[in-house]
């Protein structure tokens, strides 16, 4: 079967990506560091010291549990970062989702 013909969001193209929700103590440097820094996207948004959304790790050819293990990596050596819960990897196009309803302990 032709490439164009199976780019339909499954197999080799499927998008993966994590809830997430994180209490901080500082606004400032996640997204940069931790998300593009490491070829992602967030898609959330930010109430007072909580910041919830999904975290978009790329395609199965672009290593998206290497990337989530570097981004976990940056929030457990950050001492501003007070909790958080990071979900299951899903496909972002098809599911199954879940909600993080609060911000847990460490994992």
């Amino acid at each position: 079967m032709e490439k164009r013909l199976r780019k339909k969001h499954l197999g080799e193209f499927v998008e993966w990506g994590v809830p997430v929700a994180i209490a901080r103590k500082q606004k400032d440097d996640f997204i940069e560091q931790a998300i593009e820094g490491n070829g992602c996207y967030f898609g959330g948004g930010r109430r007072g010291d909580r910041l919830e959304g999904l975290i978009q790790l790329g395609k199965t050819c672009d290593g998206p549990e290497e990337r989530l293990k570097k981004i976990v990596s940056w929030l457990e050596a950050r001492e501003d970062v007070e909790k958080y819960v990071i979900g299951k990897l899903v496909d972002l196009w098809h599911g199954p989702f879940e909600e993080t309803d609060s911000v847990g302990e460490r994992i």
